[in-house]
Parts: C-alpha cells; sequence; structure tokens
C-alpha cells in the first residue's frame, strides 16, 4: 500500500481542528475554577480567534491554536507566529479587543528557538524578556524577510510604537504544548472529583461528546456565537449522578437507527407483535427501543460500569415481571378462544411495556432500555406476547425458509 496521501488529504487540519476544541475544553474547565461566577463567562471556538473567553460581551482572552503532526521549531520567520500576529492586530484595529484588557496567547505543539521571539514571550515569568521580543519583531518586520509572511508583517507595522509594545506586553507563547492524547489526560485530571476514578475515562467520554456537539451547534448558529461556563458546569453537573451506584449513563435515549422497515422486518421480536395484530407505529416503536437498548447495553458493558452478572439479573428480572403479568391476566382470559388468544396478548405486551418498566438501577428513569429489553428477550423467544408464540414462530420460520 503506498504511504502517498491525496492532495486534498484532509487529516492535518481534521486533527487540528480536534485539537483547538478539546484544548477549549480544558481552558473552560481550568476556567471554571478560576472565576466565581460561571454564568458571567462565556467560551467561543472559530469566532473571534482559535478560542476566546469573554466577560459582559468583552473578550479578555484570545488564544490561537497551532496544531504540528510533526516535530518542529517556532522561529522568529515561522508563518505560524505572524499570521496569529496579524489575526491579532485585526482584532486590535477593529475594536474588537483593546490593548491592556486583553491577553493573547499562542498555543502551539511546535518548540521556540533558542534565543527567539517566541522563547522570550513564554508564560513563564522569569524566561519573559518583553523588550528582546519587541526589537526583534520590529527588525523581522522591517526587513520583510519571508514573502509568505508579508501580511503579518505589514500588520504589526500599521500600530505605532507604543500599540506594538502594548501587544507584545500582552502576548504570551505556549510551545511544546501537549498532543490530543495528553490533553485528554489534562481534561482527566481537571474533573477527577467527578467520579468514581475506573469510570473517569467514560466520564470525559460523554463530556468530550456534548462538548463538541454543542460546538458545531454554536458555530452553526449565526445568532448564538459562544457557550456560557455555566452551561458547560450545567453539563457536568447532569453527568455526574448518572455515574452514581444507583444510576448509569444515558447515552441513546433520544437515538435511531439508521434504517427501520416496518413491513419487511423479520426478526422474531418484530413477528411476534404480528401475531398480536400490532399497529405500524406500536412495530415502529418496537424497533427504536430494541435498538436503543440493545446499544446502550453494549455501551455500558463496553465501558466497565456495569457490575458482574448485571445484564443477566436485569434479564431474569424484566423475565418474572412477564411471568407475573402473564399469569395474573390468565385469570380473566378464556384461552381456549383464537379472539381472546389475540386480546390477552395485546393486554399482555401493554402491562409490560407500561407498568412492566423497571429500572436496571434505582435512578435511572430512562424507559427505553427496559421496553427493549423485553423486545431482545422477545427475539430470543425467552418470552412472548401470544399464548402460543413459540410454535407460530416456528411455522413463520419455516414458511420462510420454504
Amino acid at each position: 500500500m503506498s504511504d502517498k496521501k491525496s492532495t486534498f488529504d484532509a487529516t492535518s487540519s481534521m486533527l487540528g481542528y480536534i485539537y483547538q476544541v478539546r484544548y477549549g475544553l480544558y481552558l473552560g474547565l481550568k476556567k471554571l475554577t478560576e472565576v466565581e461566577d460561571p454564568d458571567e463567562f462565556y467560551i467561543s471556538i472559530e469566532t473571534l480567534d482559535d478560542i476566546a473567553f469573554e466577560k459582559n460581551n468583552d473578550p479578555f482572552e484570545l488564544l490561537q491554536t497551532k496544531f504540528h503532526s510533526k516535530q518542529g521549531n517556532l522561529n522568529d520567520k515561522s508563518p505560524d507566529l505572524w499570521k496569529t500576529i496579524r489575526v491579532w492586530v485585526d482584532s486590535i484595529r477593529g475594536g474588537v479587543t483593546k490593548l491592556g484588557d486583553t491577553c493573547f496567547t499562542l498555543v502551539t505543539t511546535e518548540t521556540a528557538s533558542d534565543n527567539s521571539i517566541a522563547l522570550s514571550l513564554c508564560g513563564t515569568e522569569n524566561k519573559r524578556d518583553t523588550s528582546h521580543a519587541l526589537e526583534r519583531l520590529r527588525a523581522v518586520a522591517t526587513s520583510k524577510g519571508n514573502v509568505t509572511n508579508i501580511k503579518g508583517y505589514e500588520a504589526f507595522e500599521t500600530l505605532q510604537p507604543l500599540q506594538q509594545e502594548q501587544l507584545v506586553e500582552s502576548i504570551y507563547i505556549i510551545g511544546q504544548s501537549d498532543d490530543l492524547i495528553k490533553i485528554r489526560s489534562m481534561i482527566e485530571l481537571q474533573l477527577r472529583a467527578a467520579t468514581q476514578k475506573e469510570h473517569l475515562d467514560a466520564f470525559v467520554t460523554r463530556l468530550e461528546g456534548i462538548w463538541f456537539k454543542r460546538i458545531i451547534e454554536v458555530m452553526s448558529d449565526t445568532e448564538q456565537h459562544s457557550i456560557c461556563l455555566g452551561e458547560l458546569q450545567a453539563i457536568i453537573d447532569d453527568l455526574r449522578p448518572q455515574f452514581l451506584q444507583t444510576n448509569l449513563p444515558i447515552d441513546f435515549s433520544g437515538a435511531d437507527p439508521d434504517s427501520i422497515d416496518v413491513k419487511g422486518d423479520q426478526r422474531n421480536f418484530v413477528n411476534q407483535l404480528r401475531l398480536i395484530d400490532a399497529p405500524s407505529t406500536v412495530i415502529r416503536l418496537a424497533i427504536i427501543n430494541y435498538y436503543r437498548a440493545y446499544e446502550q447495553r453494549i455501551k455500558w458493558s463496553s465501558d466497565g460500569l456495569l457490575k458482574p452478572g448485571e445484564l443477566k439479573q436485569y434479564d431474569k428480572k424484566l423475565m418474572e415481571e412477564w411471568l407475573h403479568h402473564k399469569s395474573l391476566l390468565e385469570f380473566g382470559f378464556d384461552l381456549s378462544e383464537s379472539e381472546n388468544k389475540i386480546k390477552y396478548a395485546q393486554k399482555l405486551y401493554k402491562k409490560c411495556q407500561v407498568e412492566g418498566v423497571i429500572p436496571i438501577r434505582p435512578d435511572f428513569k430512562e424507559p427505553y432500555v427496559a421496553r427493549g429489553t423485553y423486545h431482545e428477550l422477545a427475539d430470543k423467544l425467552t418470552i412472548g406476547w401470544h399464548p402460543e408464540f413459540s410454535v407460530l414462530i416456528e411455522d413463520i420460520e419455516a414458511e420462510g425458509a420454504a
């Protein structure tokens, strides 16, 4: 197989985007520990800058993130440096940000070269030398040494000398930034008090999923441009109780299968519903609940959130619930008549789908797992609705094989 990549390969830009959004989540979590009232602070992605923090509609921190899959050095003529300066100057000249009120940060996976502008502007106080950085920036901008950076040079030179000095005083460069995997670990450290250690990975996975979805929604919205840190705190607060011993995470509440074929679906649980004259709306909902419960059970298992044998115990509990309703209903029906068999089966199904919705854990309130699990058991022919479901399903299978 060739190692060559297509001219249109978007891997680097995609990794850069993931890096940016993940780093934004990390910074948002970090900021939650620093501010008094999260409801007053907002974070945006790809609006004012790659990442920006605002208070009362005024940006106070802008961050540019530069992800590189290969090791490299950030020197005085690096395009990453001058493109970033150009973006910041544009925001200053456009009145979006104010010098003296805004912190400008460049976060890059590259290493600051020795005696470079970047090294002079690193965040460590004892290494910062803003006078040296200002001198070098002016010299490089005047020399016009790299054609790629012309617009960056010109942007910097449009600032008055005092403005240049104020900008440089506000710039911080973070070189050798952690990669995607390490940032994930940094996020976990910020959240280690949110849940048990063994569940932390699953907790962060769900938080990231919600975060990425919200970022996409905000970027697609023409009116909403940022996410309140209070919302991020609320997301964490909503997730936390789902990881208690008495509860489990809700992952598939609104999920639907890729396709639903009510007429053509020949699975046992669907045929069981046809045996009792279930309308297409009931069959459709059964297919959805089956899918949600099946996927949810796999997700819980793969994330290590279940106790040993918990699913088997839950299946047994629902089987006993089915048997309980079945035995009580037999009091009121003469099952020697075909018409009564259908009515009995329909009532049994309703009982299990409404009264028989027993949660897998006390605080798990979503009904789709119980309802879908009944269908999983019906698919295995462990339970059924029609009094003669086993024989009738065998007949259907025999007809299909003929």
